[in-house]
């Protein structure tokens, strides 16, 4: 380190001497180009001695698989969209029912289906049976009849809640 730096201060010596020793014009400012070229050799000299096998340009990463990474992000987005179809899928089944004039709620569940695009694949309903309503999932919504559950008894829903 203290070669390196004896060398730097030796040739920033040099170069000055050698631009007020040069004549103005043409020549000055070749010596001023030629000192300046020196001056930067003499800075980036130890990196001459350096393999660049020996450099870590880059911080150490931990060992991480691009196709992992893939499939968690793919999971995450397979998830998000499982989630908005169950909440479309049972505000679209509420707003029937409504029309209907009845009181119930859905709760849908998703499964994968062609190409793994989620797809509704059934639904718990909380409230009073409906044939028509029953009638318009399977054929709207595309949810078999017999993968509708009906929980219509308010007594059990009430002691249900009441001993939560």
């Amino acid at each position: 380190m203290r070669t390196w730096l004896l060398g730097i201060v030796l040739t920033s010596l040099a170069g000055g001497l050698a631009r007020q020793l040069a004549p103005q014009g043409k020549e000055q400012a070749m010596v001023r180009l030629v000192s300046g070229l020196l001056l930067a050799l003499a800075i980036l000299r130890p990196l001459a001695g350096q393999r660049w096998e020996d450099w870590e340009l880059l911080p150490e990463m931990p060992d991480f698989q691009a196709g992992e990474q893939a499939a968690a992000y793919r999971k995450n987005q397979q998830e998000a969209l499982s989630a908005i179809i169950a909440e479309k899928t049972q505000a679209y089944i509420w707003d029937k029912a409504n029309r209907l004039g009845l009181a119930c709620r859905a709760e849908v569940t998703v499964e994968a289906g062609d190409g793994g695009i989620p797809l509704p694949s059934g639904a718990v309903l909380y409230g009073p049976y409906s044939q028509e309503l029953a009638r318009y999932i399977e054929e709207e919504v595309g949810i078999p009849a017999e993968k509708l559950i009906w929980l219509e008894d308010e007594k059990w829903q009430e002691r249900k809640e009441s001993e939560s």
